[in-house]
């Protein structure tokens, strides 16, 4: 496989528990997963956005809304955040990229704060008034 990534099909309910990392979602990705990955990460490098030979390793596919869109994990990548967001948003209207964190509140009604409260075990700091 190019570039050494897997791409892991996930459910929504998956991806709902994502809450702690970060990364980016392309929506309606047809045809071949793995056309998509090489693609995207080949632009990314000629766009000086994935640095010093880094590629997206870990990609999610997953179905909503009748479309496969992708997640690409920025874990342990090295990438430029602010090339990367200028990127996304002068692309928006060819790949619909969004932010994990953008995503689950607002295409999957995941309440953030809640979220990550369940994944601490459910454990709170109670504010005193």
């Amino acid at each position: 496989m190019k570039g050494g990534h897997t791409v892991k099909r996930i459910t929504t309910d998956e991806l709902r528990t994502m809450t702690d990392r970060e990364g980016l979602i392309l929506q309606g990705c047809g045809g071949e997963l793995s056309e998509w990955v090489n693609g995207i990460n080949e632009l990314l490098t000629q766009e000086g956005i994935l640095q010093n030979g880094d590629t997206f390793k870990e990609v999610f596919a997953f179905e909503h809304d009748g479309c496969t869109n992708l997640l690409f994990s920025m874990e342990n990548v090295d990438l430029h955040m602010g090339k990367l967001a200028i990127w996304r948003l002068q692309s928006h209207s060819a790949f619909g990229g969004t932010w994990l964190s953008d995503y689950l509140p607002n295409r999957l009604g995941v309440h953030m704060d809640e979220a990550t409260a369940q994944q601490d075990g459910g454990l709170e700091m109670k504010q005193s008034y």
